[in-house]
């Protein structure tokens, strides 16, 4: 069981209780539901560097192409090297292999583009589905590739942010907190939170294994930065252009880091160099063709619809960039390791932190497009809630991952002491309908980042697939320890 009480808040690190509690209670159970699937593979949270097909075709991930929250394929314009060959197409998940003629798919022919069908289930099919002009399609084993923890924490970052609005009413645990108090409930909520963080972690330690830890970072920042939307591409963007080149060219002018996004993202206008009349553009491009001429754009596709211009990709670029340039000197991990180690309190550690930004100063602090007016008043390319979610789901974990791999008890207190107190996150979808279900009327007095997480890892391991509640082992491992302590 899990401890509670208030005597748990003094233990000044990281318990794993939640994670042995997840375990026991889904013993015999398939708990993941589909949504989580999909959205494991939006974000790429896997091995990728050695996929294969059923069939034993090599396969590379390009882009895993947009959620489709209508009718369709789940996944479409997904970009996927076979072999030697990069496909466009779309992408369909699913929990096992009987699901493709279940679902009718086989008949439909919305799913005939459908290029890869990808599926937890760790065993090939008896045969490939098909679509209805009888061609047959290659099978993704994610299961082989994935692990229980990846499968608990999948879309870590933000996946409340890019996910349907959850239909979920008031939970059993409503009644709990009511009839007992918010304090149990919140007990629980935090020691998900807890164990969210270190499955976050883990992944950055396991990340750091094969690349290295400012490899391993410089991914999850740049992910981060690219908010839930274009998570993905910022993400490949820091795979195609390594920290060690990165920061090569930050140190040779860092106005070189922001051209080498640009390129790769294709974000430059299409114009001729000598019609240019924007100064900042002119000096990125002077710069592309005499450092960056070999350099080759990736062919994204970004879709700003619903996206809020100052959240455009160009100026997130632009701040992670000037980001990069500005720890280049003593590399991203010893700066944010320098953080880390410093005698300070947690408000003041926050402050060192965001101060590694950089303020509403140069051209894309002013505009959000290229050729677009100018801004009514400069705004940095980071406000303070994303300030706020990098720290928390970037540095506090990455600061977790040493602390443990060093066995640094030290570290991981001060880690544990700014999760503790972080302020909170921009809200997502999952928080805002998870708080009133998990806690009915009576809601903390507090909501921060710690329990934001943890009411989104709440969600994932329970409410998702069982919102009615239905034998959840959650209350009943609730009730049993109340009816201890009665």
């Amino acid at each position: 069981m899990l401890a509670t009480g208030a005597a748990t808040n003094a233990k000044a690190a990281f318990r794993d209780d939640y994670a042995r509690f997840v375990t026991v209670a889904r013993e015999g159970t398939a708990a993941v539901s589909e949504m989580t699937v999909q959205a494991l593979w939006y974000d790429q949270e896997f091995s990728s560097d050695s996929l294969v097909s059923t069939e034993g075709q090599a396969l590379r991930v390009l882009s895993p192409g947009w959620w489709n929250r209508s009718e369709g394929p789940d996944f479409r314009g997904a970009q996927i090297q076979f072999g030697d060959a990069v496909r466009s197409g779309d992408v369909e998940i699913h929990l096992d292999h009987a699901a493709w003629r279940q679902h009718g798919h086989h008949l439909d022919p919305r799913y005939d583009q459908v290029m890869l069908v990808v599926v937890l289930d760790a065993k090939p099919p008896s045969s490939l589905p098909r679509t209805s002009k009888d061609r047959p399609i290659p099978c993704l084993l994610i299961g082989n590739y994935i692990d229980a923890e990846a499968l608990r924490v999948s879309g870590a970052g933000e996946r409340g942010a890019y996910a349907d609005e959850p239909a979920l009413g008031l939970g059993y645990c409503a009644e709990i907190a009511k009839t007992h108090g918010v304090d149990r409930i919140r007990e629980f909520v935090v020691q998900a939170a807890e164990s969210r963080m270190l499955g976050k972690s883990r992944a950055i330690r396991e990340r750091a294994e094969r690349v290295g830890m400012n490899q391993s970072v410089y991914e999850s920042f740049m992910a981060a930065c690219g908010y839930a939307r274009f998570k993905h591409e910022f993400r490949t963007i820091a795979q195609q252009l390594p920290y060690e080149r990165v920061v090569q060219l930050a140190r040779q002018d860092p106005n070189l880091v922001e051209t080498a996004f640009f390129q790769l993202a294709g974000l430059f206008p299409d114009s001729d160099e000598s019609e240019v009349q924007n100064a900042h553009l002119a000096r990125l491009l002077r710069l592309r063709v005499d450092q960056l001429a070999g350099m080759r754009s990736m062919g994204f596709s970004w879709k700003r619809v619903g996206v809020r211009p100052n959240n455009y990709p160009e100026r997130r670029l632009s701040g992670a960039a000037r980001f990069i340039s500005r720890t280049s000197r003593q590399g991203l991990w010893m700066t944010l390791e320098s953080v880390w180690r410093a005698d300070v309190g947690e408000i003041e550690r926050r402050r060192l932190f965001e101060a590694l930004f950089p303020g509403a100063i140069g051209f894309w602090a002013e505009h959000c497009t290229w050729g677009g007016p100018r801004l009514s008043k400069p705004s940095s390319a980071f406000g303070s809630g994303r300030l706020r979610a990098i720290i928390g789901n970037v540095f506090l974990p990455a600061g977790l991952a040493y602390a443990r791999q060093q066995r640094d008890r030290e570290m991981e207190e001060r880690v544990f002491a700014l999760f503790r107190a972080l302020p909170k996150e921009p809200e997502n979808r999952i928080v805002a309908a998870m708080l009133p279900r998990v806690f009915g009327d009576v809601l903390p007095a507090k909501v921060d980042f710690r329990l934001q997480q943890g009411l989104i890892q709440v969600y994932q391991d329970w409410c998702e697939a069982n919102p009615s509640c239905r034998n959840c082992p959650v209350i009943a491992h609730l009730n049993f320890d109340r009816a201890k302590e009665g």
